[in-house]
């Protein structure tokens, strides 16, 4: 008995033994299965061989699998209502990037400038096409294009239209037109002026035809909208990335609005060309400053409220200078000067003094004369320092002194009568100052400095650098 019932556990215990490996195969099994089945399931959204990636392939040349991958996935990130699974590689090759950005800057952008090996690839689901630039292991990407319809062809951009964007593109980028591309196109629905009104326009309130095309100009990324024939082309300031700065277009409305004393609101920037301007101070030069001779890169920018032009010359990197030749200003917008009380006006000068500015206000509130002797000493006080601790005496060139004697009498000769040019009503926190000549004295203030009469501003301006240069 005892033997059987040794035989019959031992025969038990292998059954129950077997049954266990036979469970713990199956678990295994399905457990792979599982795994099999979900690893299986983003096939469709990051396929795992490149065969399944491209349709066009090249052995000697292949695009590389990280590419592809991380090109497919940012598609599908970025279209949610795209199907990952319908997303194929249509089209690639090789490219040179000449700079860091893979020559897709964006505005205001700063690019490494070096050339980054990439590629170029077009990427499509069937109905819109999405084209992409990489460097060499798809770490590195931007999108060139939103979408483009893949059936685009079937509505072709009419060659005037065409035509008349290439030449607007390149009349304001100074490019010529081989070196300007259509990136892309679509129909859209807007009014008379395009959806672009200019300021003071009034536009027909009907619904017409038009096109939107964007433009690739060298760095820039330019929106212009077209009329059904191309008889009228505007440029989309606000979708454009236009290679002109915004710190310096924001700087160049603010001096505009002060030039010509109209909100930023009623001002536009409807022109920008790109210039190589044949010295530092922009072509235009400007009393006792010597403009050394460098060819400086940059942009000519027209202001405009819809009658008043306004020229401006910018130097890279933030050199603005507002071409008053070029510039048409149709409004009289220079003070009127009131004459001075004979019991304010300031001492005569000095034989021995050439010129005297008393400055005063602003948040501090305190009183300086500066007076330029005949010998070239320049010597600043604060009126009022028992101490005389903020005396600082400087010297000018006797080059300089003469230089600006002679604009002095070219200039000032008319100016210096007894005038004041005030403030306007309600200001305050502004520095006033007396300028005296030996013709006379002058009164005007910061606020108003650019709407004094011509002639004075060359003083003004004159003089100021005088000052700068000896403080350097």
């Amino acid at each position: 008995m005892k033997t059987i019932s040794k035989n019959y556990l031992t025969t038990k215990q292998v059954k129950i033994f077997t049954a266990l490996i036979l469970t713990g195969i199956l678990s295994v099994g399905n457990d792979l299965a599982f795994i099999k089945n979900a690893s299986a399931t983003p096939k469709n959204i990051l396929p795992d061989t490149a065969n399944e990636i491209l349709e066009v392939t090249n052995k000697n040349n292949g695009l590389p699998l990280p590419v592809a991958r991380a090109v497919l996935r940012d598609v599908s990130s970025r279209n949610q209502g795209v199907l990952p699974s319908k997303l194929k590689i249509v089209a690639y090759n090789q490219q040179t990037w000449r700079d860091g950005c893979l020559g897709l800057p964006k505005p205001d952008e700063f690019c490494t400038q070096a050339l980054v090996p990439g590629w170029r690839v077009i990427v499509s689901n069937g109905s819109q096409n999405w084209i992409y630039h990489t460097n060499s292991n798809g770490r590195s990407l931007r999108l060139a294009n939103s979408a483009t319809p893949v059936n685009n062809q079937s509505k072709k951009l009419p060659t005037s239209v065409k035509n008349a964007v290439l030449a607007a593109a390149s009349q304001l980028t100074g490019l010529p037109t081989s070196r300007v591309r259509i990136v892309n196109f679509k129909q859209i629905t807007t009014d008379g002026c395009l959806g672009l009104p200019r300021p003071g326009e009034a536009c027909i309130e009907i619904a017409q035809q038009a096109w939107e095309v964007n433009v690739q100009a060298g760095k820039q990324r330019l929106v212009y909208r077209a009329n059904r024939d191309g008889s009228q082309v505007r440029l989309n300031q606000t979708a454009s990335s236009s290679a002109l700065p915004k710190s310096i277009a924001d700087a160049i409305l603010a001096d505009a609005e002060e030039e010509l004393g109209l909100p930023v609101s009623r001002l536009r920037i409807v022109k920008v060309e790109r210039r190589e301007w044949p010295d530092r101070c922009l072509g235009i030069s400007e009393p006792l400053i010597l403009c050394a001779p460098s060819v400086v890169s940059g942009w000519r920018v027209t202001v405009s409220d819809g009658q008043q032009r306004l020229v401006y010359r910018v130097g890279e990197p933030d050199t603005i200078k507002l071409d008053k030749q070029a510039s048409k200003i149709t409004v009289n917008n220079s003070l009127k000067p009131l004459p001075i009380p004979t019991s304010e006006l300031p001492p005569l000068l000095d034989s021995s003094v050439v010129f005297r500015q008393i400055s005063s206000g602003g948040f501090v509130g305190r009183t300086y004369e500066t007076v330029l002797l005949a010998d070239g000493l320049l010597i600043r006080t604060r009126i009022g320092d028992a101490n005389d601790s903020e005396r600082s005496v400087h010297r000018v060139s006797l080059q300089k002194l003469r230089q600006f004697q002679q604009l002095l009498a070219a200039k000032g000769a008319n100016e210096f009568q007894n005038l004041s040019y005030p403030a306007p009503s309600g200001a305050a926190d502004y520095i006033s100052y007396t300028l005296t000549s030996s013709n006379g004295t002058v009164q005007y203030n910061d606020i108003s400095q650019n709407r004094l009469p011509q002639n004075l501003q060359v003083v003004v301006a004159a003089w100021n650098q005088l000052l700068r240069e000896t403080q350097e």
